[in-house]
């Protein structure tokens, strides 16, 4: 029989699945579970978002602490950060460098499990322009996510999930079509973190077959 791998979706509200208000949660983790296993590889997802949190240093800080526990073996860590920071006017510069790429090397570290490290691009949102401040660090940051994947020096055990690429707001001129997939300016429907679910799973999907 088959053994699980082993799956961290690691985040904020984005990966807590936040909606309603945040009466209600959906996780994207709920469809990637049923997604691999109609793939017949069978995975258990560990869900550990939390609305509201900060890359710096809150994300560093949690993730360091799951870790260092003794039974958080991870074959799969998805990593999506950076949007509070974002709203909170801090930099791209300053999220990458003394947040996110920590959170990246902390992670692909840990050579001697052979944990493999999905990495998020950050979607959009209705409160911001894409000519605004704020969107243009949103786009600076992504570029530096990006650059990371691209020059990671072991591509074995790095995936880049590029939801900015698929998932719109601002672009999306079928108003129905938005609706369907936006809750509010910031956060998801459930068949929005399903279909943000189809993306991730694609990706590492194709890379486990790469590696086969």
């Amino acid at each position: 029989m088959q053994s699980s791998l082993r799956f961290l979706a690691f985040g904020d509200s984005l990966t807590a699945g936040f909606y309603n208000y945040g009466l209600s949660y959906h996780p994207y983790a709920i469809k990637l579970l049923n997604l691999f296993s109609s793939a017949n590889i069978p995975i258990i997802v560990d869900k550990k978002g939390i609305p509201g949190e900060c890359v710096i240093p809150s994300m560093i800080n949690r993730l360091e602490n799951i870790l260092n526990e003794n039974s958080s073996h991870y074959d799969w860590i998805i990593v999506l950060g950076g949007t509070n920071d974002l709203a909170y006017k801090q930099s791209a510069e300053y999220i990458f460098n003394h947040g996110l790429k920590l959170i990246y090397d902390m992670i692909l570290e840990r050579k001697n499990l052979n944990t493999k490290l999905s990495v998020m691009t950050i979607i959009e949102n209705g409160f911001y322009t894409p000519d605004s401040t704020y969107d243009k660090q949103r786009q600076i940051l992504n570029n530096m996510i990006r650059n990371y994947v691209k020059n990671c020096d072991d591509q074995n055990r790095i995936c880049l999930i590029d939801i900015d690429k698929h998932i719109n707001y601002h672009s999306m001129n079928d108003i129905k079509q938005r609706d369907i997939i936006w809750d509010d300016f910031v956060h998801l429907t459930p068949d929005g973190y399903d279909l943000m679910a189809k993306i991730i799973f694609q990706e590492i999907f194709n890379k486990i077959n790469q590696q086969s």
